[in-house]
């Protein structure tokens, strides 16, 4: 409603657009609500690739991924699930979105610690695996990989 409301008006009228994911954070967390990952807006599905390409070009250039600035609107950037499509962009995002890297703390896909999670995932896809993987197995990956070299924000 927020939204229609702007397109009609042409300005949010002083709207913080950031609440609609402070309430669906209330409603996950306090109220033990799960919302459907599909749902406009607010489901983890929302602004999320899986595409290594996409990825590729959400480090490049965020502008020519996503439709408009979610981070800005939401409080809630675009993301990335990692499957077997991911790629090493993919794995190099989500790494730098899970532990909030940026600048030259931000890893590149050519780090040694991701190619060596895409070793181990593709391993994983080949021998058939056939959901996206989770944030727990990402970061256990990591800790068996890397030992204390990130800790979750």
């Amino acid at each position: 409603m927020v939204f229609e409301y702007a397109s009609l008006r042409g300005s949010l009228d002083g709207m913080d657009t950031t609440v609609i994911t402070e309430i669906a954070d209330f409603f996950k967390k306090d109220i033990g609500y799960d919302i459907p990952p599909m749902t406009p807006f607010v489901g983890s599905a929302f602004n999320t690739t899986r595409a290594g390409i996409h990825a590729d070009g959400l480090m490049k250039d965020e502008e020519i991924y996503t439709i408009f600035d979610t981070k800005k609107i939401l409080g809630k950037p675009a993301a990335v699930q990692i499957s077997k499509t991911s790629g090493l962009a993919g794995i190099a995002y989500w790494i730098n979105g899970a532990y909030g890297l940026t600048g030259e703390d931000a890893v590149s896909k050519r780090d040694e610690l991701v190619v060596k999670m895409k070793e181990r995932i593709d391993a994983a896809y080949e021998d058939g695996r056939q959901t996206v993987m989770t944030d727990h197995e990402l970061d256990t990956m990591i800790q068996e990989l890397a030992p204390g070299r990130y800790c979750k924000k």
